[in-house]
This record gives structure tokens, sequence and C-alpha cells, in this order.
């Protein structure tokens, strides 16, 4: 294939993903929502269909040569991407261990998807009922005894049947505090579906509707916040080498040696409307002593529907706070966009109540709320929640 055909078909999945979305919407709004609030990632290197986390983020990854040239009966795309979100909900992904063999475990886990999937859409060509094989299956069954039932006869299932499992190409995230974030974002992304799909969430299976019900009810930020921030600044750091007559060359032992200095300019817009409570202010001002401290030169914005002031933060903190007007995220975005030189990262803190921001600047953004702060109009960028 050439780089113009894989191009074409790269585009043509895209186009046929939303389509396949859009049909979810209209016929299970839930699903279509759900899939709607979550990264894409077209790639020849995806294995089939999966949703993984990556930078945080749940994110959908599709094999735009599966999706394209074996998905070819109308509404098996819509099937194939509802079968790796219930997958997802029933957290399949997180219950594989080490030592299960990965085609069976892949297998079970069609088991269990696909008698849930309901009679609107055609099942994808492979998909595993429990008419599929010649040993008798139980229906309703868990997906370990699926899996033990299946690895029992183990011999007896067709080779064709056999494949890795979605998602494999996007393992979990070795870093713990990553895949926290990533669950968190991934459960405000299932708590927006089910507000948006209204009375229609009632046509969801009653055990999806629990794990949903269950996903929300948990949705307390259990994430480490304060070492997401530090994380998040200490990522962004650059270093400059120099040459220095003050210490002999490590690997030679000659004049000069090399010194090398670590930069980092990071600026903190600081939303200073009049719903962001004062209380929020001391807390988060915390965390950018620490920042600071870190080595870190960090330039404080007070911004509220407009730039109300910038300086260098150098260990103290205001008084009071300048603005108290509405809010608008364009401003200070805009701001951090024309400065000269540009900044590092970024660390927005704010309520989240404006409308959602239009601009975006040259760096990171990490966008840090109150506990009472509200992300909707923040879909799709990376956030952290303040918590006690």
């Amino acid at each position: 294939m050439t780089a113009g055909d894989d191009g074409r078909l790269r585009a043509e999945t895209s186009e046929e993903l939303g389509r396949a979305v859009i049909a979810l919407i209209r016929e299970e709004p839930f699903f279509g929502h759900l899939l709607s609030g979550i990264n894409r990632k077209v790639s020849s290197d995806a294995t089939r269909l999966g949703i993984s986390f990556r930078n945080g983020r749940p994110t959908l990854s599709i094999d735009p040569d599966y999706f394209i040239n074996e998905l070819t009966v109308p509404g098996q795309r819509s099937a194939a991407i509802k079968q790796v979100t219930l997958s997802t909900l029933l957290n399949h992904r997180g219950r594989f261990k080490p030592d299960m063999d990965p085609q069976v475990f892949a297998l079970a886990s069609d088991l269990v998807v696909n008698q849930m999937m309901g009679e609107r859409w055609p099942l994808p060509p492979g998909s595993a009922t429990t008419e599929s094989f010649t040993f008798p299956l139980e229906p309703d069954m868990t997906l370990e005894w699926y899996y033990d039932t299946l690895f029992e006869h183990r011999d007896e299932i067709p080779d064709e049947m056999m494949r890795d499992p979605a998602g494999e190409d996007a393992p979990a995230s070795s870093d713990d505090q990553e895949e926290a974030i990533g669950e968190h974002e991934l459960a405000k992304a299932v708590r927006d579906a089910r507000d948006r799909s209204g009375e229609d969430f009632s046509l969801v299976p009653t055990e999806i509707q629990a794990l949903v019900e269950s996903m929300v009810d948990d949705l307390q930020p259990t994430v480490d916040w304060r070492r997401v921030i530090r994380l998040f600044a200490a990522s962004s750091r650059r270093t400059r080498i120099s040459n220095t007559l003050r210490r002999p060359s490590k690997r030679y032992g000659t004049y000069p040696g090399i010194k090398v200095k670590r930069l980092h300019r990071l600026a903190v817009i600081i939303d200073t409307s009049g719903s962001v409570k004062d209380a929020a202010f001391s807390e988060f001002f915390t965390e950018v002593h620490a920042i600071w401290r870190q080595g870190s030169q960090v330039t404080i914005v007070e911004a509220d529907n407009q730039v109300r002031t910038s300086w260098d933060y150098l260990g103290s903190r205001p008084e009071k706070a300048s603005g108290r007007g509405g809010t608008n995220f364009d401003p200070a975005l805009q701001w951090l966009t024309d400065a000269v030189p540009r900044y590092d990262a970024a660390v927005y803190f704010t309520d989240g109540k404006a409308a959602a921001p239009k601009i975006r600047p040259p760096c990171a953004v990490l966008w840090v709320l109150p506990p009472d702060g509200d992300d909707r109009v923040l879909e799709g960028r990376r956030t952290v929640r303040l918590v006690s």
C-alpha cells in the first residue's frame, strides 16, 4: 500500500467511524454519546479495535484495514465499536492475568459481550456466541467461567476463531498515576453519556446500568492531584548545556567541563472571576509555591473575562485577587500565545464556569478545578480536581 492509499484509507475510516457513532447516538444514545466523548486514534498499528488509556485519556484505537475492508455489512461498524465499549465498561481489560492465554481470554470476552449486544446490529464476522462451539456452553455466565471452560476445550476450538485481544496493541500504562487519571476520565465520560442519553438510558442492559451508576457514584477524585500538578510541571522542563571552567570534563578530565542547567518557564493562570471562592486560592497557591521551590520560573496571570495583571512569583501570594467579574478563558490563552519568549507549560486554575475555550496555545495546559468545579466545557482537555 502506498502512502497515498494509506492516507485515503485513514480518511475513509475517520469518516465511517463518525457515521457509526452517529448511528449509535440515534439508536442507542448512551453508547453513542460515550464514544463521541473519548479520543480516537486511526492507525495501522492498532489490533483491530480497542479502548485503552493513552496519556491519561481513554482512546479508541482503530485499524483502518479491519474497519473498512472486513466490516462491510451495514451496521457492523456500529456493532464493533459497541462491542469494545461494553468490554471496557465490564473492565475485561483489567481482569486479564499474565498467566492467561490471551486468545482464549479474548474469546471468553466476546462470549460475555455478544450476549448483551441485542438484535439491533449485525455482529461483525468471527463474533463468538454460545452456539459457535461443538461443546456445550451455558448462557449468562461470568468471563472467568467462560475462560476456564474454553481453556479446558482449547484443542476443540477452530484456529480461525482465535485472535489477539482487542486493545492489546495499547496495554495498560505502567504508571499507576496515569492509569488512575485515565480511569477517572473514563468515569467522567460515562457520567456525561448517561446524562445526555436522558430517558433512553433505561434501554441500556440492566447490568451495564448498574455498572454506570457505580462508576458515577464513585466519581470522587481519587487522583493524587498534588503529584499530578508537580509531575506535569516537571515533565515540561528543558535543559541547556554550557561550558564551565569551574569543573573538568568527567569524560576527559580536561577543561572546560560542561554544566547542565535546567530551565522551566511556567505560566500559572488564576481565574479571578467572582464565582471562584477565596478558600480555593489558598490551597492552590500552596502547590504553586512547591513548583516554584523546585526551580521553575513561575509567572502568575490573573484573569477573569480579561487579563488583569501578570507578575513573577517570588514566594508570596497577593492578599487580594484582581478582577472578580465574569469568566472568559480565551483572553488568558491569547496572552499565553503572544508571550515572548514562549512558556514551556501552563496551569489554568478555574471553576470551569464559562464557555468552552476556543484558543489553543503553543504549550501544554493542565486545567485545575476546585472540588465543586464544573469540567463539562473542558471535555477533551487534561483536567485534575483539587481534593482535601
